[in-house]
């Protein structure tokens, strides 16, 4: 099992790199494909053999080998950050494949269908997050391109494997058209729901404090999150966000010194750790509510 975690480590890292660039470039509206990586100093291509994540950083000690610009600590912990979240999915998705493959045996199609999917769900979700927090808490924006991005390879997923939406196929091909649509279905409520309940606050928001009080951006974010996550999650993820993003805007008031409420926080970051508590444990933390409601 080690061995298995330790390629989905490495294979997270070179993740994060491209991660990086998403965050680097994006806000400042250049090509993330045109161009490879180079020093944003002296502006010298970056050679393969020091683009390799994490250990070129650590071996050129965070600097350029041409001219020795420091560079940011961000490459390291984006790297570092994604590869740990990655090989950590792969130990929760596939460890009963892993158990297989250690007996001698060989997985059955469904058993790997099962792990492959929702982990591909994991990592993609994770990673546009990510990149998300890191570009919105430093410029205060969530590009158009990872929510447009995430919204189709939520879909996507959402039609090639159904069950990531609690849809079982009734002749057991995962192709069948009602499996299908009601995935579909589920997607397009949870879409709807998310994105227009923030429509509605950002609309109610903007009245009351007759200023822009929620970003596009957010409403975005929670329709790409509406192509992972059913509707009773998306509205789980609204509320930990407020909660969250509640005690973070105290927090940063009180840190900050600030005598009144007239600042800005981005909000993405909140989004999205209400969005990775409901993705992972939203079923049963909707479940413990329900159950609390009726007894």
């Amino acid at each position: 099992m080690i061995l298995f975690v330790v390629f989905a480590f490495v294979l997270g890292a070179c993740i994060g790199s491209f991660l990086n660039v998403l965050i680097i470039r994006l806000p400042k509206d250049e090509s993330i494909w045109r161009r490879m990586s180079h020093c944003t100093a002296c502006d010298t291509p970056i050679a393969p053999y020091d683009n390799i994540p994490i250990v070129s950083y650590l071996m050129l000690r965070g600097r350029c080998r041409a001219c020795g610009t420091r560079f940011s600590m961000q490459y390291f912990w984006v790297e570092l950050i994604t590869g740990v979240l990655v090989a950590a999915s792969f130990y929760y998705r596939f460890d009963h494949v892993v158990d297989v493959l250690m007996r001698g045996a060989v997985p059955t199609w469904e058993q790997l269908r099962s792990a492959v999917f929702p982990w591909l769900a994991d990592v993609s979700l994770l990673s546009l997050l990510l990149a998300m927090t890191w570009i919105d808490a430093r410029h205060f924006i969530i590009p158009l391109e990872i929510t447009v991005s995430g919204t189709v390879i939520g879909l996507a997923l959402t039609l090639i494997y159904p069950p990531l939406r609690q849809q079982t196929p009734v002749f057991g091909f995962y192709g069948e058209p009602s499996t299908a649509i009601g995935a579909l279905t589920q997607a397009g409520a949870a879409i709807g729901i998310g994105g227009g309940l923030f429509i509605i606050v950002r609309w109610v928001a903007s009245l009351y404090f007759k200023r822009e009080a929620l970003g596009l951006g957010d409403v975005h974010l929670m329709i790409m999150l509406g192509a992972y996550l059913n509707w009773p999650e998306q509205l789980l993820t609204v509320f930990l966000s407020a909660l969250v993003g509640s005690v973070g805007g105290v927090t940063a008031k009180y840190l900050q010194r600030r005598t009144h409420w007239r600042f800005e926080i981005p909000y993405g970051p909140y989004i999205a750790a209400g969005a990775v508590i409901a993705w992972f444990w939203g079923a049963r933390l909707v479940d413990w509510y329900l159950f609390w409601c009726a007894s």
